[in-house]
């Protein structure tokens, strides 16, 4: 007996289901829909970089809590169902149908001009009799092309609303799915194809990589509750952003820990720049507003790469890692350069 493919599916759903609601119970994470649909995608095991990602988080003894749930489903999972296709459709039809209601016109007043190219030829033979009739039907064809016109108009106007509506939902939709939610800084799917495309017109320029990583974050975390530590988080994203410049590429890659692309940059530039960067941050305070306490020794610690010829993200990424590993063994608060 050959067995129904949808009892298979229905199977494979079921068992998916319990093994995601196991995991969030492991942890104990309440089975929101956020959380559901991380644990399901990471016990379904399609999507290698997000499992990728909650192993190594993980692994660093981290928690999944609210915030890095919330930022794994944006950049991982939301990305995967944004209706691109549907929005494209949707504008098509839009295009199409405003298409059609111009060619409709066009017709019309194609005809008009036509009636009246017979019209005047008509007005040379014109007996007076004959003349109010085709008065009458001068004005008839008049009016019905304004009413077109006017049609067309209206039409327009409409178009025009609905896409204005679509291009701000498009856009947001857009910015969400780039964006980290916290800091608003790009996040790693975001930053990934900022990569890509600069790669892809580098034209030989260097471009270095640097991966930062606030020291002792769990401290805050553990100290001051896992507000602070956002302040923290926020702060320093801030600070990265405004040291710079334009063509810069800064994104939150997760939890805290940040990747900056230099395009046009050499390691030596980098390195110093990094530097002045790393002694802003450690000079960075805040007071707590619920008990007036100041907050500061926030320091960083980064590792810088240089890219070359064969490197794609990952591979330059490894790099940067291992140097920022060897600053935080190296006593922390201290910028290193890959080999």
């Amino acid at each position: 007996m050959v067995k129904d493919p949808t009892d298979q599916h229905i199977k494979t759903i079921g068992r998916l289901s319990l093994q995601s609601l196991t995991w969030l119970r492991d942890r104990q994470i309440p089975a929101e829909p956020v959380a559901y649909s991380v644990s399901y995608e990471y016990n379904h095991s399609v999507m290698h970089e997000l499992v990728e990602f909650i192993d190594a988080f993980e692994a660093e003894q981290k928690s999944l809590d609210d915030d890095s749930l919330d930022q794994i489903f944006r950049e991982f999972i939301l990305v995967k169902y944004i209706d691109v296709d549907g929005f494209n459709k949707t504008v098509s039809d839009i295009v199409d149908d405003t298409g059609a209601a111009v060619t409709e016109a066009r017709n019309q007043l194609r005809e008009f001009r036509q009636f009246l190219k017979q019209a005047r030829e008509q007005l040379k033979q014109l007996k007076e009799s004959n003349t109010r009739e085709l008065v009458h039907s001068l004005i008839t064809n008049t009016e019905a092309t304004f009413q077109s016109v006017q049609a067309l108009e209206s039409h327009l106007h409409t178009v025009k609303a609905e896409m204005r509506t679509l291009q701000k939902k498009y856009t947001i939709m857009q910015r969400e799915a780039r964006q980290d939610q916290l800091t608003g800084l790009l996040n790693r799917n975001a930053l990934q194809s900022e990569f890509d495309k600069l790669i892809k017109d580098s034209d030989k320029q260097p471009i270095t990589l640097v991966v930062a990583d606030i020291d002792l974050f769990k401290n805050f975390n553990d100290q001051h509750g896992h507000t602070i530590g956002d302040k923290v988080i926020k702060l320093v994203a801030d600070t990265l952003q405004s040291n710079l410049k334009g063509s810069d590429i800064v994104s939150r890659y997760g939890g805290e820990e940040y990747v900056i692309v230099l395009p046009n940059t050499q390691l030596s530039d980098c390195a110093a720049l990094m530097n002045r960067i790393r002694e802003t941050i450690a000079r960075l305070y805040f007071v707590n507003k619920s008990n007036n306490e100041r907050i500061d020794c926030i320091t960083m610690s980064f590792g810088i790469a240089g890219y070359q010829a064969g490197d794609n993200f990952h591979s330059l990424f490894d790099r940067a890692d291992k140097a920022l590993y060897q600053s935080k063994q190296n006593g922390r608060n201290q910028v290193n350069i890959a080999d």
